[in-house]
């Protein structure tokens, strides 16, 4: 079995972490484009 680096898997978790707030930035603007969309028609 590899022995995991600590520092490799800080980095990793940091990916992680930010790859999930993308995920919900990105919800919140599709969200908000939706809303605007739907009442400035």
């Amino acid at each position: 079995m590899v022995a995991i680096d600590p520092e490799l898997e800080r980095h990793r978790q940091a990916w992680i972490g930010f790859t999930r707030l993308l995920r919900y930035a990105l919800a919140a603007i599709v969200i908000v484009l939706v809303g605007l969309a739907i009442f400035t028609l």
